[in-house]
């Protein structure tokens, strides 16, 4: 293992070294007894790796049980602050517990057989970068994720090449049940009766070789429509190409899609669900999210196209992530992404976002990505700069809210990451009424629209859609550097 922290006179911060006596290390079986009582109320709130940062006085204690490193690095980073980044495919599991050490002893037990450098900070947030073969390979931030995030109750199993075990052997080994799959990268979900049993079945399977454990993650409900006064929107001037023409075909990961009307609905390929028992959004309900976005793309693709409108080549297929419920999770997500891309979607629209950076669902996207998919993402609702996943995410063009001139809107994200900017507002006709939307959903919703209705063989490759979208609609400062 490599260590590296460094001194005072290069990086302008010194964590404050104590005596050696007073290092103190515990066996994991008895940490829990001796614990200061902020760690032991963390430990009975989270059942999970227990991190405790005195600020202060720079010193950590920690209290972790054979969790593996995706799991860890989260709560450091919710303890610390700091800015932590790892390389991707760098796992072990972390089992240690401590009391009161200086950064440097209590990341060498934390990270026992994995190397790491510690930039220290006075004037900004500290960088940690945990790695197996480089530091600069250390690329994949890491987020400071609520543990109420987690699906507590369940786990992600993904299966390396070769290995001969079964989601089904696992679920009756460990006393779960499979309740998803994803081929796309030989994975599986897993459900417990409670997290008590979710962290059992995670000691079992962490003595196993041949299989990875992750966890899954809730993504918050999308924004609400508000219904205004006034007169409904025009109808589409642009029309589908007939059936059997070659065309473009949008995954919509959301909500489920309403009817508007005739002319919208030619538009539709098809209405999938992942809760095929859940009856689909009726016209009798509110206006769904899904439905929202679904006309504000429509309604962005026949701007793109003119006034004149004309034959439009492309069609949309809606996947019902949500099923009915105010939240969907990672998990979710990935194979709602994965039954579009089977219903031989070519751009994918997630006008959705979290905070919690699911590695398996970012493998979804780079996999899909690489064989030609266009994804776009919401950047997020609050005017920070956290990365939100999957925005984040290198692969995906990450949209948010605001003017052509660059300016963002007063609650859209504005971090980094962000690759464009358009219009954060749109007016959905549904039900005789006319309903405000406004979000980076919305955004995304007007940037897919574009996209699906541009995209024509003379601009070649994604990537090339990729660039025109940056050059028409990116900051006047230019792409992102460097995604997180």
């Amino acid at each position: 293992m490599l260590a590296v922290v460094l001194p005072l006179w290069l990086a302008a911060a010194d964590p404050v070294v104590a005596p050696a006596d007073r290092f103190r290390t515990l066996g994991a079986e008895s940490a829990a007894s001796v614990l200061p009582p902020p760690a032991k109320a963390a430990r009975k709130a989270t059942n999970g790796p227990v991190i405790v940062w005195n600020a202060k006085t720079r010193r950590m204690d920690a209290d972790v049980s054979r969790q593996p490193l995706s799991r860890v690095l989260p709560r450091l980073a919710k303890a610390t602050g700091w800015r932590i980044f790892v390389e991707p495919g760098t796992e072990t599991t972390v089992s240690t517990a401590f009391l009161d050490l200086p950064p440097r002893d209590a990341l060498s037990r934390l990270f026992s057989d994995v190397n790491y450098a510690l930039f220290p900070s006075t004037n900004g947030r500290s960088r940690l970068m945990v790695y197996r073969t480089a530091a600069n390979g250390a690329t994949r931030a890491i987020v400071a994720t609520d543990p109420e995030d987690r699906v507590k109750e369940e786990l992600v199993v993904r299966f390396r090449e070769g290995t001969p075990l079964t989601p089904e052997e696992l679920a009756k080994l460990t006393k779960g049940k499979v309740v998803g799959k994803l081929d796309a990268l030989k994975a599986a979900r897993l459900r417990y009766g409670d997290a008590e049993g979710a962290d059992a079945a995670r000691a079992t399977l962490a003595t196993l070789d041949g299989v990875d454990i992750e966890d899954n993650f809730r993504l918050p409900a999308p924004e609400t429509p508000v219904g205004l006064a006034g007169s409904p929107s025009p109808p589409l001037g642009i029309k589908p190409a007939p059936p059997g023409a070659d065309r473009i075909v949008v995954g919509l990961i959301d909500t489920g899609v309403q009817s508007l009307g005739p002319g919208y609905e030619a538009f539709l390929v098809g209405r999938e669900s992942l809760a095929p028992g859940v009856p689909a959004p009726s016209n009798a309900g509110p206006l769904e999210h899904g439905t929202s976005m679904f006309a504000n793309l429509m309604r962005s693709a026949d701007a793109a196209m003119g006034p004149e409108g004309g034959t439009a080549r492309f069609g949309v297929l809606s996947v019902d992530v949500y099923g009915g419920a105010e939240s969907t999770t990672s998990f979710d997500v990935a194979l709602g992404i994965q039954k579009a891309v089977e219903g031989k979607a070519n751009v994918i629209n997630l006008s959705l976002s979290g905070e919690a950076d699911a590695p398996f669902l970012h493998d979804v996207i780079s996999t899909y990505h690489n064989s030609g998919i266009l994804f776009f993402a919401a950047a997020g609702n609050e005017p920070v700069t956290t990365p939100m996943f999957p925005a984040a995410y290198p692969e995906v063009m990450a949209v948010s809210a605001g003017s052509r001139q660059g300016e963002f809107a007063p609650y859209a994200n504005r971090g980094p990451f962000i690759d464009i900017v358009l219009p954060g507002s749109g007016i959905v006709p549904y039900g005789g009424d006319s309903w405000l939307v406004t979000g980076t959903s919305t955004s995304t919703a007007y940037a897919t629209g574009i996209a699906a209705a541009t995209w024509s063989p003379e601009l070649g490759s994604p990537a090339n859609l990729e660039a025109t979208m940056r050059k028409n609609f990116g900051l006047p400062s230019g792409p992102p550097a460097k995604k997180p």
